[in-house]
């Protein structure tokens, strides 16, 4: 049988607020019994008999006299001080090598909270570690030498609209003929290209390829943004991969820049080129999002004619064995040599 009504009684485990600690002291002075006051202030007898052991302090009247009565203030400073010990103790001490650690890969070497967290799980190098929230409260409270403008993301959130713009020069497919398997991520072999332009006066630009599934980032300095340098580039990756290449590069989706107007003609004849529409690059999400990560090292406005083929490849290397939490703290090289070791199979 449905009830109208439920019998069951609300909880109301609140603690006392400063107004009805003062509404007991004034009740008592009045002479009410202390059933009387509990009901009117709306707490059990026990939660009065509590507040009365907490805030009664003894006194000296003029004659010198001792006497005891209830104070509201007393009874709520009590309280605060009783909170403040209710709390548990911080783990940064037990956790101190650890927390030492992810100063220095956050400072040094770049890396996110999150990804200092996973990968010391990972490894298990540490006793003792704290979560990701627990490490950002700590730089929230500015315990650590991390500071939150030393968090690249935490300075640079801002809200995108959206829209989907058509294509008014469309250099092959367009990326709405894209398969399911590759916008879902489930194959290997399908990858995202662009161009990271440096200081505009200077010539030089890098070249970037990332592999969907496995987020593995290949990054190239060409010598400018041009169709011929493009190729140059793209011949740099085919000899690291010989006669697999092919079979590697199934697919790779751009934006409609004039430098992969001929993208096509520098791959193998079975990989499909896929352009994305004009404006939305979170249609190239993995690549935009990698982009970002090179600039921690190579800033906007910053000359790419000055900078060596060993400090590009040194950044290719630390995003390629980043740990990632999409993967459980496991880097993308490990991924992705895993994936190419069974296909070589």
């Amino acid at each position: 049988m449905t009830q109208a009504h439920y019998t069951t009684e609300e909880r109301k485990f609140q603690h006392l607020t400063r107004e009805k600690r003062a509404q007991i002291e004034i009740l008592l002075r009045q002479g009410l019994p202390k059933v009387q006051i509990a009901r009117a202030v709306g707490i059990s007898r026990s939660t009065l008999y509590n507040e009365l052991n907490r805030g009664t302090v003894e006194q000296i009247d003029t004659n010198l006299k001792k006497y005891r009565r209830y104070y509201w203030d007393a009874g709520q400073r009590v309280y605060e001080e009783n909170r403040k010990n209710s709390r548990p103790p911080m783990k940064i001490m037990e956790a101190y090598d650890f927390v030492c650690y992810a100063e220095k890969q956050i400072l040094e070497n770049k890396m996110s909270p999150d990804a200092v967290c996973g990968e010391a799980k990972l490894s298990g190098r540490f006793q003792k570690t704290v979560s990701t929230k627990t490490l950002y409260n700590y730089i929230d409270k500015r315990i650590l030498k991390v500071r939150n403008i030393d968090l690249p993301l935490r300075v640079k959130r801002k809200s995108c609209t959206y829209k989907c713009k058509q294509n008014k020069r469309l250099f092959g497919m367009s990326i709405e003929e894209r398969a399911d398997e590759v916008n879902n991520r489930t194959v290997f072999g399908h990858w995202e290209i662009d161009t990271i332009m440096g200081k505009k006066e200077s010539s030089s630009v890098l070249l970037s390829l990332d592999e969907r599934l496995t987020r593995k980032r290949h990054l190239v300095k060409i010598p400018s943004r041009s169709s011929e340098a493009v190729r140059l580039g793209l011949e740099k990756i085919a000899e690291l991969y010989g006669e697999s290449f092919e079979a590697v590069f199934k697919s790779v989706t751009t934006d409609n820049g004039s430098e992969f107007v001929d993208l096509g003609r520098y791959l193998p004849k079975s990989t499909k080129v896929y352009y994305a529409h004009p404006y939305l690059s979170y249609k190239r999400g993995t690549n935009e999002k990698q982009n970002s990560l090179v600039r921690r090292f190579f800033p906007k406005g910053k000359s790419f004619d000055n900078i060596s083929d060993e400090q590009v490849a040194f950044v290719e290397h630390w995003i390629n064995n980043l740990p990632r939490k999409i993967f459980n703290y496991h880097c993308s090289d490990f991924i992705f040599y895993s994936v190419l070791f069974d296909i070589a199979i």
